[in-house]
């Protein structure tokens, strides 16, 4: 029988040649994003120049992820960070699609 619960929402950070991949996996949503939030604060207080969300093991996100990653776009362009995304699988990818985000944030390769 399948397992019909979500997995624990997760957050792991990865250090390669400067960037900071930040991994979230689960559901993002209004339940979720404080523990995401924490992870990016703690990885710029790191010192962390170049950040990279990868997107790819969300298994859904919302509306409060979405204005989540918004905030940060929006944030480090006023401090002068490096954001970029990882395109998610369709159904999450939608969600920037629908808003017309899609145009706002630079997807990068995964």
């Amino acid at each position: 029988m399948p397992d019909l619960l979500p997995k624990p929402f997760q957050v792991a950070l990865d250090h390669r040649d400067g960037t900071t991949f930040v991994r979230p996996a689960g559901e993002l949503d209004m339940s979720t994003v404080p523990i995401l939030e924490e992870r990016l604060r703690a990885a710029l207080s790191d010192g962390a120049g170049r950040l990279v969300v990868d997107l790819r093991n969300l298994e859904f996100m919302d509306s409060t992820g979405l204005a989540l990653l918004a905030r940060w776009e929006r944030d480090a362009r006023r401090d002068g960070h490096d954001l970029g995304l990882i395109r998610g699988e369709a159904r999450v990818h939608r969600l920037f699609e629908l808003t017309g985000l899609d145009a706002v944030f630079r997807f990068v390769e995964g």
